[in-house]
């Protein structure tokens, strides 16, 4: 056998081979992206949302932290649930405040209205980090303070 039929000889098996590896790496990439539609995505731990979970906590005592989701520049959309009662606002840090300051914006008349009772200025909605004296509204206080009638016409 000369080296120009061994050469060709060579060709023609790779040729033959071709269609095989195509074969395989298609379907060793339809796998991978098989397993990576159906492993779940692993999850870290969000710092900032569990501060911000912290913080409502503490000046919301009782009441359940609904929803805690980053909305615009930097700013958390939070909704505390307190039996059928609902309190939704934005809590706004930083944008002219001190570090560890937040605004409020509330959703509504009412969210407005028990916000301002735990404000940490007369003035604005506003938590401080280190308030002189930090107020609190529980959700036990807020069950008293619309009484039984109040409640029986919200459940």
């Amino acid at each position: 056998m000369t080296e120009s039929s061994s050469i060709g000889d060579r060709r023609r098996a790779r040729r033959a081979r071709r269609p095989v590896h195509a074969a395989i790496t298609v379907a060793a990439l339809l796998a991978v992206f098989g397993m990576a539609l159906l492993v779940p995505m692993p999850t870290f731990p969000n710092a900032a949302r569990a501060e911000v979970v912290s913080t409502v906590s503490d000046r919301l005592p009782g009441w359940k932290i609904v929803r805690a989701r980053a909305s615009w520049e930097g700013a958390w959309s939070v909704v505390a649930a307190c039996g059928s009662l609902q309190l939704g606002f934005q809590l706004v840090p930083g944008h002219g405040l001190s570090p560890g300051d937040a605004w409020l914006h509330p959703e509504d008349l009412y969210a407005r209205d028990r916000l301002a009772t735990i404000s940490d200025d007369g003035r604005f909605l506003v938590w401080f980090y280190e308030p002189i004296r930090p107020k609190a509204l529980s959700c036990r206080q807020e069950l008293a303070r619309i009484g039984p009638r109040a409640r029986g016409l919200l459940d």
